[in-house]
């Protein structure tokens, strides 16, 4: 599939999400705007029109917005990504698909540079598990998931999917009661392929008590898996968008 075709796929997808909700557009409009690291003001001044728009129709002061909103809204997110690389494109490009709900991803982001494991872990609050001495590796990003919603229902395949096709990317999954289950599906998407394609980092948010199979499974197949004390996937979410990876 080449790019045109990922991107059409993609603007499809994010306005078919905010067209077809039925309580609240706006919710969803602000979800994508944040996915794409993008300002209300910013994204006002692309698309020549006064913040307050934006705003307005993302509060829900202004109701269901025309089809041709969502258009220039989308279209306006996608260039001005573009305009910066297209790195949150290409990262969702690979997430969005038929099968995985787009609510199910909390947020997705590429690195301009590859950073050492370890700055994100340190960032997040982390506690580490397993392999400390591995978070010195590269990653070039991160998937962020509502693991209730998301990996105890995803097929292996789609699993491997979200992972976006390499190792050098940190997988963080939020609402997790005791690790067991993201971790068995982690081990399971490494069964009957010829390359065993996992996360650099595993991260966990909101864990009460950890299963100690889930610590044997990182154990055994050389992840390091650590628990943030953050408390809320909320909170972990806006410290994910303002981790600076320059710095």
């Amino acid at each position: 599939m080449d790019n045109s075709e990922a991107l059409r796929r993609l603007a499809e997808a994010m306005a078919g999400e905010i067209c077809l909700t039925e309580h609240d557009p706006g919710l969803i409009m602000r979800r994508w705007r944040e996915r794409f690291h993008i300002s209300q003001k910013n994204l006002a001044k692309h698309l020549s029109v006064s913040p307050s728009v934006i705003s307005d129709y993302e509060s829900g002061r202004r109701k269901s917005p025309r089809v041709e909103t969502i258009k220039r809204f989308v279209e306006g997110l996608i260039e001005m990504d573009a305009a910066d690389g297209g790195r949150v494109s290409m990262a969702l490009e690979k997430l969005i698909t038929p099968e995985i709900a787009s609510d199910a991803i909390l947020d997705s982001r590429e690195f301009g540079v590859p950073i050492p494991s370890r700055l994100l872990v340190d960032h997040l609050d982390c506690k580490v598990l397993t392999h400390r001495n591995l978070l010195d590796r590269d990653i070039y990003g991160y998937t962020a998931l509502d693991s209730i919603k998301a990996i105890v229902s995803l097929t292996p395949q789609q699993l491997l999917r979200l992972y976006g096709g390499t190792t050098q990317r940190g997988a963080i999954l939020t609402n997790v009661s005791t690790g067991k289950s993201p971790m068995v599906a982690i081990k399971a998407s490494q069964i009957g392929t010829s390359v065993a394609i996992k996360p650099a980092v595993v991260i966990l948010q909101g864990v009460k008590e950890i299963d100690s199979i889930a610590v044997r499974i990182a154990d055994s197949i050389h992840i390091p898996l650590c628990v943030s004390e953050i408390e809320s996937a909320e909170e972990l979410i806006r410290e994910l968008r303002l981790f600076d990876p320059q710095m």
